[in-house]
This record gives C-alpha cells, structure tokens and sequence, in this order.
C-alpha cells in the first residue's frame, strides 16, 4: 500500500471468539485479494479466547492487517461501526470472519460495485446461490425475511448475509443515524441506505454454514424481532431517520 495513501478498499473483519480460524480467514482472504489495492482490518468484539493474540501476530506479519479491540462483546453493528472509524478505503467490505462464505467471492462483489451501485449484497435466495445449512437455520431465515419485508417495505430478498460491499460515501452519511448494535444491525442498515435512496444490488451467494451456531439461538430470535420493531417504531413512527 505504500505511505500513508489510502487503499482502494477496507476489509472489515468483525471477530468473536475467532482464534481458532481467524488466521486462515485473513490469509485466504488476502490470497483472494492479491493485486489489489487493500487494508483488512479485525475487530475483536470482545472475545474470551485468544482471538486478539492471534491478531495482534497477524499485524505484525502482514503490513495490510489492522486491529481494533476493545473488552466487552458488543455485536456485529458495534464492531464493524469501530472498524470503520479506522478504516481509509474507498469500498469497503463487510466480511465475517468464521469462513462461512469463501472470501472468493468478494472480488466479484467489487467488480459489480464498480459497475454504478453504492451497495452489493449476498443473498441465499438468488437463483444460483449455493447455500448448505441446517433446516432450523432455513426456517428461522425464511421467517425473518417475511417479517422485514411486511413491517420495513424493504425490498431486498436477504438482509442477513456477511458479506456486503459499499462505497465509503454511503456508510459515512449512514452510520450516524444507526442505533441497533447486534442483532437488527444490518436490517436497520439496509432500511436507511434504501430510504436515502442509494443503489442496492443483490448478488447469489455460496455459504457452507458449518453448525446453527449459538448466535443465533431462540434467547438471539426474540433480540432480534424486538430489535426489529424498534427500527419499525423509529421508521414510521418517530420519523427518526428523516431528520
């Protein structure tokens, strides 16, 4: 990268209780962006593994990996909010760091960027998505899409992937305006992008979900669905995000 220029693109890898896989997401994933011109920064979200350690190594191995750390869990919005306030690319990329979605897929993801949108975003229920996970998983997915469609007149067949491209214009003028931290974060997202206007795209996913992880247990689906009303409220009712 050179100096103090800024990278072309910000990959925002948000990290709870990663240690384990951490190294081998951000390495595939720089194998995967070789040639271009990038920065990922890790965000441990409070983890009680040795998930900074593994970061912190990372850092001092590859002169592209950034970390930010902080002590308490705090969810997905809040770390990726934090990665961003130390971020300098011009795109950036939301990309979970467990390896659910092979980083493969995230140049084809700035290409479409690239082609006049301000947001690209996966989604299961594209045709030619490849989507293996468990009918639990399936079910819950299915309903929470329902429901966002009917209270958010949200028009995107999947809010939920981890793995979202944007130009840094669109999260600037965003995330001030978003309050939800874990759960609802990226319907609440979506909801305020699309009521500024901006160009959202969808594009099919491959994810090879490996277990219905403990993120999203019964306790994580109640979160959510109050979560999600709370953005309904602030939408219709308070008028929150037109001032």
């Amino acid at each position: 990268m050179g100096g103090k220029e800024m990278p072309e693109i910000s990959v925002l890898m948000p990290a709870y209780n990663e240690g384990k896989n951490l190294e081998k997401a951000v390495k595939e994933t720089m194998k995967e962006l070789k040639g271009l011109d990038y920065e990922i920064v890790l965000i441990n979200d409070g983890s009680e593994d040795n998930t900074l350690e593994v970061a912190k190594k990372l850092r001092e191995s590859f002169k592209e990996v950034r970390v930010v750390s902080y002590h308490k869990n705090r969810g997905k919005g809040h770390a990726l909010k934090k990665g961003f306030e130390k971020s300098s690319g011009k795109m950036i990329v939301f990309f979970d760091s467990d390896l659910d979605i092979p980083p493969s897929q995230i140049k084809r993801f700035l290409k479409v960027l690239n082609e006049g949108y301000d947001v690209v975003i996966g989604s299961k229920y594209l045709p030619g998505a490849r989507v293996s996970y468990s009918e639990k998983r399936k079910a819950f997915s299915i309903w929470y899409r329902t429901l966002v469609k009917m209270l958010l007149k949200l028009d995107v067949s999947d809010t939920q992937v981890g793995l979202k491209v944007f130009r840094r214009e669109v999260l600037e003028r965003v995330f001030p305006k978003i309050l939800v931290k874990k759960y609802a974060f990226d319907v609440e997202l979506l909801t305020v992008i699309n009521m500024y206007g901006y160009k959202i795209r969808e594009l099919p996913v491959k994810i090879e979900h490996k277990h219905f992880n403990s993120s999203v247990n019964y306790k994580a689906i109640l979160r959510m669905f109050i979560d999600t009303m709370a953005v309904f409220y602030r939408k219709n009712i308070l008028h929150y995000y037109e001032r």
